[in-house]
């Protein structure tokens, strides 16, 4: 094995015990919400990027529309979005959080924001920056996968 193949293997071992990790967390802190974690995850992209289009939304969430759809119903039913109209297109509607669900994000929103500076807390303010910019690579690469 090369050096590029061990260090390829040893970022992926590295990426799986984050995920895994992440994952338990994130699980635990919306266990006590009532919600599912897909649910949640509605919630935050709505909560971070402001009311959205159904394919939008789906797109965000690499989910159908069909999918979101039940979703949403479920979520509308509880009180947590509400379908309004989209003042830029007539014949659309955005999908937006209630006061409710609002609430639910911010508090979800916190518990990650107070995880973030814990994980973060011995890295330097220009650690942090690299960090971003290398998720932010990431994150572009999933995007061409598509």
């Amino acid at each position: 094995m090369n050096i590029e193949q061990a260090l390829n293997q040893q970022l992926n071992q590295t990426l799986v015990e984050f995920y895994e990790r992440f994952s338990a967390w994130e699980h635990h802190v919306v266990e006590g919400s009532g919600l599912a974690l897909p649910m949640m995850h509605t919630l935050e992209l709505l909560g971070l990027y402001g009311p959205q289009r159904m394919t939008d939304l789906a797109t965000k969430l690499c989910i159908s529309t069909g999918t979101l759809t039940v979703r949403i119903d479920k979520l509308c039913r509880d009180g947590l979005v509400e379908r309004v109209a989209n003042p830029d297109d007539r014949r659309s509607l955005l999908i937006s959080l209630t006061e409710a669900g609002r609430q639910l994000f911010e508090a979800h929103d916190s518990a990650h924001l107070k995880l973030t500076g814990c994980l973060t807390a011995t890295l330097s303010l220009e650690e942090r920056s690299v960090l971003i910019k290398i998720l932010n690579q990431i994150n572009q690469k999933f995007e061409q996968l598509d």
